[in-house]
């Protein structure tokens, strides 16, 4: 390697050549230049294995079929996916378990590297509401049934949910940049306490606009709903956001508070 880049050759060309990356090339050559060798964190039996490869292979690569053996078969490695994606939540360590019950004796670092090598990466699981097969399968149905509505067509929606904010903080997930040693810097925490508070908002909205919002107190049932939502705040703002008895479709999402009988009559 020093004898090409003394011959004028270009660390790129060095590093296309001989398969080492032109940030090494370039270390080396300068501690070459600073003190005449390139020893130090290379050591030179390491130096000296890589000509005597080079020149046996015109490389310095490792050779093919050098290194440590794979500890897993390939159906051993099929297993382990298998496995993950019968139950996407199991861990590592029962993926060993299991393994180690059928006679295959592997680590949960080696389980975790094979499930990356095949895509199944580890990653924190969205939160949403539990929806059974059937609620599944009716808004599946409505989405299909709604996929080709116009503009006009949606702008005769008007859409109403209840959502809770969070006084003290916020529920979500959130980021500090910090640096080490840092971790316990007024900054750099974030402050909880034991109950936090929170309030349940009701509102409604078109495409023309918002509607009226309420503060909820307490539970909401079918009876609270009708005498402080329904009546005093969803109807006013039909009208005013649909006037002239124009013609509207209410959109909610299915709480039992508003699919009982009486919300409905």
């Amino acid at each position: 390697m020093i004898d090409r880049l003394e011959w004028g050759r270009t660390q790129l060309e060095v590093s296309g050549e001989l398969g080492i990356a032109q940030s090494v090339i370039s270390r080396l050559w300068q501690r070459f230049r600073d003190d005449g060798n390139v020893g130090g964190s290379v050591a030179t039996s390491g130096v000296r294995k890589f000509c005597l490869r080079y020149q046996e292979t015109n490389s310095i690569k490792n050779k093919e079929g050098k290194g440590r053996k794979r500890c897993t078969t390939s159906i051993d490695d099929r297993r382990i996916k298998r496995l993950c994606l019968q139950d996407r939540k199991m861990s590592s360590a029962a993926i060993r378990s299991d393994l180690n019950d059928a006679g295959v004796s592997v680590s949960s670092r080696t389980i975790r590297r094979r499930l990356t090598d095949v895509g199944l990466r580890g990653r924190i699981p969205r939160k949403k509401p539990y929806l059974n097969f059937q609620q599944r399968k009716k808004r599946l149905q409505w989405a299909k049934e709604h996929i080709n509505w116009t503009d006009d067509q949606w702008s005769q929606v008007i859409w109403s949910d209840e959502t809770k904010i969070s006084l003290f903080g916020s529920d979500g997930r959130k980021y500090v940049r910090r640096r080490i040693g840092e971790e316990l810097h007024p900054d750099c925490i974030q402050a909880t306490v034991k109950n936090p508070v929170s309030v349940m908002i009701w509102s409604c909205m078109s495409a023309d606009g918002i509607g009226r919002l309420h503060v909820i107190d307490g539970t909401l049932n079918a009876r609270k709903y009708i005498d402080t939502i329904l009546e005093p705040k969803l109807l006013p703002s039909i009208r005013d956001l649909f006037p002239n008895n124009a013609s509207f479709i209410l959109q909610q999402d299915f709480a039992p508070c508003h699919t009982a009988k009486t919300s409905k009559a």
